[in-house]
């Protein structure tokens, strides 16, 4: 009789696993959809105002400049990062993270921003007072435009481009 009993209790456990296993994927977030409308859904959530966002990646990315921060800029800035400077120089992520401009201070103004999917692309003016590449640096209000990605669950810059201060 021992036998039997045994059999009974390996049917339960099987099928509490089985169970377990159809709840999960049941409960999972999700499940009923395609992997990638997954993937999308999860790394770009809908954002009702893309300039707030802009604006908010905008001054994270500034602020990160003004401390030196350069492990927060690390994971800020995407793998495929590259800089574009009114100046004409420019650089990919290694080469801009190992000669940071000094930003004493910025003002941040017009944003506007744009989105599909896991792009943002935010223009706006900065008035930035610093040193860049060893030169003092105060054009006043100039035309900037970065452009984000969404990664897994946080935004990164990808590109980051300076335009020539407005005149007149």
């Amino acid at each position: 009789m021992a036998p039997t009993a045994q059999k009974t209790r390996g049917g339960r456990g099987r099928f509490l696993a089985v169970a377990l296993v159809i709840l999960g994927l049941v409960l999972a977030p999700g499940a009923s959809s395609t992997p990638r409308q997954s993937m999308e859904r999860a790394a770009a959530p809908q954002l009702g105002n893309p300039t707030g966002i802009g604006k908010q990646l905008i001054d994270r990315f500034f602020v990160l400049l003004v401390d030196k921060n350069r492990a927060g800029l690390q994971r800020f800035l995407s793998p495929a990062f590259q800089v574009q400077r009114a100046d004409g120089s420019g650089a990919g992520k290694q080469a801009y993270l190992a000669n940071l401009a000094t930003i004493q201070k910025f003002g941040i103004t017009q944003v506007h921003a744009t989105r599909a999917r896991n792009t943002l692309v935010v223009r706006y003016l900065a008035d930035v007072e610093g040193v860049v590449n060893g030169r003092p640096y105060t054009p006043g209000p100039a035309p900037r435009l970065s452009v984000f990605t969404r990664n897994a669950n946080r935004w990164q810059l990808v590109a980051h481009a300076n335009f020539n201060p407005l005149n007149g």
